[in-house]
């Protein structure tokens, strides 16, 4: 019963935790990219009920642009309705402090920040106050007077001058707004009756706008969110597939063994019965039944256990991540999958259908005859004649026991040998993570980044968001970087470019990248001619995700043209794709020689690296805030947090891991520990012998101590070898030294 439900709880908590793993990706992809499907802006009246008609749309949010608030020329005034603030990604300028969102028509919500730079200090729920307001860029401010509904969160690590977000009523813009005149943004879900994949999930958007009278300018999809939501995370399928598929082969021959201690101890039962008449098939249907009687109370035990133990850890790991995380935490997501449940049940009871059917092989063979002799050591099918010794030791008697059934020691030791490559394989995984390294890919040089922060969907909405808008008055400048150099502490500053490319009528960024960067940046699984100073001499360009470019329909060696800008002007490029990274910052990667045989005007600053002695680490990122809070559109994060949540993510790993070899190697010991008993139960008669003649406790418990050592240390020495040279083929010999260490 304790293997089933160790199996059981093994399966359990390896799905579930897998389940909550892509859960939780899904709901961060809806915190950093919004939940909706797509967006359709500047609709009116008729578009709009149009689009309310259409079966394939599931939920309908609607949000107008109110105007503008003097004070806040750069900021958002709009109405937004329940359903767009569920979709709208995760800012905490949208999330009430105080109040309720506004319903009537004179009623705002806003944030602190907002009311202070308008001259209204300590604002409350309730309060009245008069802003300068204008419909349009057409008309002129007039004083309106707004009943405050609610207070917004302000930003935690700046408040940008005039860019504020504020909240008023759709009455307000009813009533502001000729009929008409009036263009709402559509944001949108579709139902499960639209059927759509990534493959298709664009075509059926821009048809459903077509048919809605929509142009196809208007039209924007939420592509990094859908690949979230309608393309499964094949990594972790993969990953947990393989942990499972190995389990139950463990669980399989663990089962196995138990059940040949019970046969070995009931064989002349079983025998009796076969000598009652009954057949090979009612002897399996024997040996099948006792396999699911215990298996049906141990199933359940495993699910329970599995799941509270999965749901505990998984808590756990989130509230730990979410101390170490930066800007949006993660949110608890539910576990419980009635789907995988049942899985986990079938999967069980097939584990242990397959470990049952060799022992019912035996049994249903076993004859009356064999069965009165099976214990006392007498004939076999092999006879043969048994070798005796002058003298007798316990060692000797250790290993007359371990070689006196080949066959089970063999399994025994292939089982053990199993949780020993499995350790010896996972210790050298968890044993040779580069925290250092993983912290200095999100942070490539120095201690502090500082990047430009711009929208990752193309904004029409709020155009002064997207990356070519920003360029064009870039706050990453010369400026900006001689007064960075000018911190005391601060020993250099490095600098990346960042174009933006309009291929084929869709906004990407680009990197221009050195030499040093690019080969930092290579991984395994790049494509096609990863080669820097041969596509410098071609003139090539690389695809930054090699998904999107299989996606996008594009491949290595074909041909590409696109227009792009850094601030200053707009070029042309024609060229060939030399290949693609597995993973980029970026969608597109320009190799800085090519850039620079463009003749390309100004800058256009993407990143900033700044480096510093330890020492100084916490005053330059002082001062580094203070530098950047009255600029918009900058982000920074340090190597220290980054570095801090490498090593965080790594112990939640170790842990993990190990917690699955303690299992695993409980169910080896109870293997080990029935080998032992079924070598004493077949054996006991010889212990009474030699007890009866003179042979102590103490020789007797060190025989049985010497097989059990035998039986542990024989799957170490004949599994280490090649599992070590493959962990060295596979890991740096650094690293494996330091394990050892």
């Amino acid at each position: 019963m304790m293997s089933i439900c160790l199996t059981t709880m093994l399966l359990v908590i390896i799905s579930t935790v897998g389940n909550g793993m892509i859960r939780l990706q899904k709901s961060q992809a809806a915190s950093s990219y919004g939940s909706n499907y797509g967006l359709f802006i500047a609709a009116d009246g008729t578009q709009l009920k149009e689009v309310e008609r259409r079966a394939e749309i599931s939920d309908i949010g609607i949000m107008c642009t109110e105007g503008i608030l003097k004070g806040n020329e750069n900021g958002g005034f709009v109405s937004a309705d329940e359903t767009v603030r569920k979709m709208l990604p995760y800012n905490q300028e949208y999330v009430l402090k105080e109040g309720t969102y506004p319903e009537k028509v004179q009623e705002i919500a806003a944030g602190r920040a907002f009311f202070d730079a308008v001259g209204y200090h300590d604002v409350k729920v309730g309060d009245t106050v008069t802003l300068e307001y204008r419909s349009g860029m057409q008309s002129e401010y007039a004083p309106v007077e707004f009943t405050v509904s609610g207070i917004l969160y302000d930003r935690d690590e700046y408040t940008i001058k005039a860019s504020y977000v504020v909240f008023g009523s759709q009455d307000f813009y009813n009533e502001r707004v000729a009929e008409g005149d009036r263009q709402y943004n559509i944001y949108f879900t579709l139902s499960d009756s639209a059927n759509v994949s990534m493959n298709n999930v664009a075509p059926v958007i821009k048809e459903i706008a077509d048919s809605c009278g929509i142009d196809q300018k208007n039209v924007i999809i939420n592509d990094l969110y859908l690949q979230w939501v309608l393309q499964p995370s094949y990594e972790m399928i993969v990953v947990c597939g393989t942990l499972i598929l190995g389990i139950v082969l463990f669980s399989v021959v663990v089962i196995y063994n138990i059940f040949q201690v019970g046969i070995a101890q009931k064989v002349q039962e079983y025998g009796k019965i076969k000598a009652l008449g009954a057949t090979r098939k009612q002897m399996k249907q024997l040996i099948f039944r006792e396999g699911i009687l215990l298996a049906v109370p141990s199933i359940p035990l495993g699910l329970l256990f599995g799941f509270l133990i999965a749901k505990v850890g998984f808590n756990w790991l989130v509230e730990q991540g979410n101390l170490v995380l930066s800007g949006i935490k993660n949110h608890q997501v539910p576990l419980f999958s009635l789907t995988i449940m049942l899985i986990c049940i079938c999967v069980s009871f097939l584990t242990v259908v397959l470990a049952l059917r060799k022992p019912m092989k035996i049994v249903s063979r076993i004859s009356p005859i064999e069965a009165t002799r099976y214990l006392d050591g007498s004939k076999t099918q092999k006879q043969g004649r048994r070798k005796g010794r002058k003298d007798v030791t316990v060692f000797s008697m250790a290993m007359a026991n371990v070689t006196g059934n080949p066959k089970r020691t063999i399994a025994t030791i292939l089982t053990m040998g199993l949780s020993c490559v499995l350790f010896v394989i996972i210790s050298n995984y968890v044993g040779n993570i580069d925290t250092e390294h993983e912290a200095r890919i999100a942070i490539n040089h120095g201690q502090f980044e500082l990047q430009l922060d711009y929208s990752q969907n193309y904004d029409e909405a709020y155009p002064e968001n997207n990356l070519d808008t920003i360029l064009t008055d870039n706050p990453l400048n010369d400026s900006l970087i001689e007064e960075i150099k000018s911190i005391p502490g601060v020993t250099d500053v490095m600098t990346r470019e960042i174009v933006s490319v309009n291929l084929n009528g869709t906004r990407f960024p680009a990197a221009v990248v050195s030499k040093n960067d690019f080969d930092f940046m290579r991984q395994d699984g790049d494509i096609g001619s990863m080669d820097y100073d041969q596509a410098v001499k071609n003139g090539e360009i690389f695809f930054g995700w090699s998904t999107w470019m299989e996606q996008d329909g594009y491949a290595p060696g074909e041909s590409i043209a696109f227009d792009f800008e850094n601030g200053s002007e707009t070029y042309t490029y024609q060229g060939k794709i030399a290949g693609s990274f597995v993973s980029a910052d970026t969608y597109l990667v320009i190799p800085e020689g090519v850039y620079r045989s463009m003749n390309p005007k100004g800058t256009a600053y993407g990143y900033l690296w700044v480096d510093c002695d330890k020492k100084d680490i916490a005053s330059v990122e002082q001062s580094l805030n203070t530098l950047i809070s009255n600029t918009s559109h900058i982000k920074m994060d340090t190597y220290h947090a980054q570095l801090q949540y490498a090593e965080y993510t790594s112990r939640m790993m170790k842990l993990g891991c190990y917690l699955f070899m303690a299992i695993v190697g409980l169910i080896g010991f109870m293997n080990l520990a029935n080998t032992m008993i079924i070598n004493i139960t077949t054996k006991k008669q010889e212990y009474g012998v030699l007890q009866a003649v003179g042979m102590t406790n103490k020789q007797l418990n060190l025989s049985l101590q010497i097989q059990g050592l035998i039986l542990r240390l024989a799957p170490s020495a004949s599994h280490l070898l090649p599992v070590c040279l493959l962990a060295m083929h596979c890991f740096p010999m650094r690293s494996i030294m330091g394990f050892l260490e």
